[in-house]
C-alpha cells in the first residue's frame, strides 16, 4: 500500500511539474504576443499621425486651391471687362 501511495505520489508531482512547464511556457509566449503587440500599436499610431499630417496637408492644399479659383475669377471677370 506504502508502495502504491508513493507511486501516486510521484505520478502526481510529474503532473504538477508539467503543468508548471507548461504554464511558464505559455507565460513566455504572451509576453511574447504582448512585445509583438506593443510594437505593432506603436506603428498604428505612428502611421495616425502621419495621416492626421496628410489630412491637414490636404486641406491647406483644398483651402489654396479655393482661393487661386476664386483669384482666377477674378481675373477672368476684370479681362470680360475689356473683351471685344
Amino acid at each position: 500500500m506504502q508502495a502504491l501511495l508513493s507511486i501516486l505520489a510521484l505520478i502526481g508531482a510529474a503532473i504538477c511539474l508539467y503543468i508548471t512547464v507548461k504554464c511558464f511556457m505559455l507565460h513566455s509566449d504572451i509576453e511574447e504576443f504582448h512585445a509583438t503587440c506593443s510594437r505593432y500599436l506603436d506603428e498604428i499610431q505612428e502611421v495616425n499621425k502621419e495621416l492626421d499630417e496628410a489630412e491637414i496637408n490636404l486641406r491647406t492644399l483644398n483651402r489654396t486651391i479655393e482661393l487661386t479659383n476664386k483669384i482666377a475669377s477674378k481675373i477672368n471677370a476684370f479681362l470680360d471687362k475689356f473683351a471685344f
